[in-house]
């Protein structure tokens, strides 16, 4: 019976809850070397869960294909942002506004900047969390797990 109630409120899951959800397990899947199970644990999903969004979501090659740092991408996203607004100030007079296709790429850059951004900050600090979280482990897995357990209660606070 408890089995069932716990499948229950894991199907009431809202979408939005689901993607904070993975893009926590993003972020550690990419950042921190630990296991599935280590990754699902900390998030509160099954094993299988984080499994399947490896491979539905493609982390794998994400992982081995980052070559830029968030900073470059970030710049560059930024340089496409600042031509297009060039392309519409250059325009003659009364012609100043982007046509359908480009407002809509501009808004793409614009949430995908605001997307970078935000997973930069969320990164810095499992950044900053992981080294003192894996010291702390070789002297106390349970203080370790109980510290990592705080900083992924700060890390979902700063995803809301």
């Amino acid at each position: 019976m408890q089995m069932s109630k716990k499948r229950q409120r894991r199907g009431r899951m809202t979408n939005q809850k689901r993607q904070e959800l993975m893009e926590r397990a993003r972020i550690y899947f990419l950042k921190e070397d630990i296991t599935q199970k280590e990754i699902a644990e900390r998030i509160g999903v099954t094993e299988r869960t984080i499994g399947e969004w490896i491979n539905n979501e493609g982390w794998e090659k994400l992982k081995r294909n980052i070559l830029l740092t968030r900073e470059e991408q970030l710049s560059n996203l930024y340089s496409e942002l600042e031509e297009i607004n060039n392309e519409v100030k250059n325009r003659e007079p009364g012609q100043r506004y982007a046509d359908s296709k480009l407002a809509n790429t501009r808004r793409y850059l614009i949430r995908d900047i605001e997307a970078l951004e935000k997973e930069t900050s969320t990164s810095e600090f499992i950044t900053a969390f992981t080294p003192f979280i894996n010291d702390v482990k070789k002297q106390n897995i349970d203080d370790a797990r109980l510290i990592g357990e705080y900083a992924d209660s700060f890390i979902k606070t700063k995803l809301r």
